[in-house]
C-alpha cells in the first residue's frame, strides 16, 4: 500500500521511501476505506478525494458527512466509513495533529489508541501502522490466513497468534514485513484463491494443501 503521486494508488515493490504528511493520511485513509471491499473500488474513492483536495486533517473534519460520503461511495459501507474517518482525524487533530508524529509515539500505546477508535480492529490499525507509520507490525488479513492454513502452518489461525508467528519468524523490519505481506497477497490472488489454483504455484512443493491434492501425502 503506497501514495499515488498523482496516479491511481498501487503497492510498488521496494518502494519504502519517506512520506509527506499528506501521503501518510491517504495511507490512513486507504486502510480504512479497504474494509469489506476491493482495492479497485478503494482507489476510485482516493482518486476522488484527491481531486477535490481534501486530503488534510483539517479539511476532512469540516467537509459535510453527506459530501464525504457522496466522494467515498464506491468504496461501499460509505455510511458507516464516513463515520470511521471522521473519528479518526478527529482523534489524529486531538493528538497534535500530526499524523507522523502520533503514529511514531511508542507502539504499543498508539496501537491500543487506534484500536480504541470506532471502526478500527486490528488488520486496519496494523496496515496504518505497517503502511503508513512504517512500524515493524505485521499485518494479517483473509489471504494471509487462508494460506496460513493450507501451508500447514496454522489450522485455525487466530489473529494474534498468526501475526507471532510471522513476526517472530521474520527479521523484525518494517521494510521486510511490508514486502513479504505483499508476496503473501500476490500468491493468494494469482494461486491461492478461494478455490486453488494450484498449478504452476511456487510454494506448491512446500504446501500441505498443494501435495495432498496432488498426491504426494
Amino acid at each position: 500500500m503506497t501514495p499515488a503521486n498523482g496516479r491511481s494508488p498501487i503497492y510498488r515493490p521496494g518502494f519504502w521511501g519517506s512520506l509527506s504528511e499528506k501521503e501518510c493520511l491517504e495511507i490512513c485513509l486507504g486502510a480504512i476505506l479497504t474494509q469489506n471491499t476491493n482495492w479497485e473500488n478503494v482507489c476510485k474513492a482516493l482518486m476522488r478525494l484527491k481531486a477535490a483536495r481534501i486530503l488534510d486533517l483539517e479539511k476532512l473534519i469540516k467537509i459535510s458527512p453527506r459530501k464525504l460520503q457522496s466522494l467515498i461511495r464506491s468504496s461501499g459501507y460509505f455510511r458507516q466509513k464516513s463515520r470511521k474517518i471522521k473519528i479518526f482525524v478527529e482523534a489524529a487533530l486531538s493528538r497534535g495533529g500530526s499524523l507522523k508524529d502520533w503514529l511514531s509515539g511508542p507502539l504499543e500505546k498508539v496501537r491500543g489508541e487506534l484500536l480504541g477508535l470506532w471502526g478500527i480492529g486490528p488488520e486496519t490499525a496494523d496496515s496504518i501502522l505497517l503502511y503508513a507509520a512504517r512500524r515493524p507490525v505485521f499485518v494479517i488479513d483473509a489471504y494471509t490466513s487462508r494460506i496460513s492454513r493450507r501451508m500447514g502452518w496454522m489450522k485455525n489461525p487466530e489473529y494474534s497468534r498468526l501475526q507471532e508467528f510471522f513476526e517472530a519468524s521474520l527479521s523484525r523490519k518494517s521494510f521486510l514485513y511490508a514486502e513479504f505481506h505483499a508476496l503473501l497477497v500476490a500468491l493468494a490472488k494469482n494461486h491461492c484463491r478461494a478455490s486453488p489454483v494450484c498449478a504452476g504455484c511456487p510454494v506448491l512443493g512446500f504446501c500441505a494443501h498443494g501435495l495432498k491434492t496432488r498426491g504426494d501425502r
